[in-house]
């Protein structure tokens, strides 16, 4: 496989997975686990879950990590999670909620036991240097059964790719608002806690697709460390596959 193909492997790889797991942060079903896990604003169980694996930190350290929500906002649910359970806690709630939605919605889906292996080969071999969220979900103890495994895998690399992409995106001098409105749009951006009026980043957009590439770039670099070619167009459409199952599967 040529760096092209790898790169092009990363990219399929990095939005499947991204795709899949997002599916389970915004599925309804998730925030109402929240809500029965304590939270009274399932907002503030998503961000004190996701983002508890980081100990008991401010909120503004948080804000910092999570750098495309809107620091205030995000310090502020993250205030409010983390009294529910406390940092590591949320984490483990949210751990837990990630597998039973891998068990309900991924079981059937072929090569679940195989996107885990290749994940975890990818997982152990990437330096934590630079990559918070990454270095903290990596850590968690995964699933024994192939469904629950293979979606907190998905989640620790979706972790990583996002902690790649915020790096970037920070050094590019696009503001988050910029990125978003290049990326989804007005509405797109609220879902990010962002108030209007929107600067569009248009005078940014060839900057915004280069960051888009650095990001594929870098991943096929991380890929490239654990697996050969062929495993990592196997991941690719693995991923993709398994994403179709998982949307085929969860109630609208």
């Amino acid at each position: 496989m040529s760096n092209p193909d790898m790169v092009a492997a990363a990219a399929g790889t990095g939005a499947a997975m991204g795709e899949a797991v997002a599916v389970f942060m915004l599925h309804p079903e998730t925030f109402a686990g929240s809500v029965a896990a304590g939270y009274q604003n399932p907002l503030a169980g998503y961000i004190a879950g996701r983002a508890g694996v980081l100990g008991e930190a401010s909120g503004a350290t948080v804000a910092a990590v999570l750098a495309v929500f809107e620091p205030n906002l995000t310090a502020a649910l993250w205030d409010e999670g983390v009294a529910v359970r406390g940092a590591l806690g949320a984490a483990q709630q949210y751990w837990e909620q990630t597998a039973e939605f891998g068990r309900k919605y991924l079981s059937g889906a072929q090569g679940l036991e195989r996107i885990a292996e290749l994940g975890e080969k990818v997982i152990a071999a990437t330096p934590i240097a630079g990559t918070p969220m990454f270095a903290g979900w990596r850590t968690m103890p995964l699933a024994d059964d192939a469904p629950a495994r293979a979606l907190q895998v998905m989640m620790v690399l979706r972790e990583l790719r996002a902690d790649v992409h915020f790096n970037l995106l920070t050094v590019s001098g696009i503001a988050p608002v910029e990125a978003h409105m290049l990326h989804g749009g007005a509405e797109y951006t609220k879902m990010f806690g962002w108030p209007e009026p929107f600067a569009d980043g248009a005078d940014k957009k060839d900057r915004y697709a280069e960051v888009e590439q650095g990001t594929d770039r870098r991943m096929a670099e991380i890929l490239s460390g654990a697996l050969d070619s062929a495993e990592a167009d196997e991941l690719a459409k693995l991923s993709a596959d398994a994403l179709e199952v998982l949307k085929a599967n969860v109630p609208s």
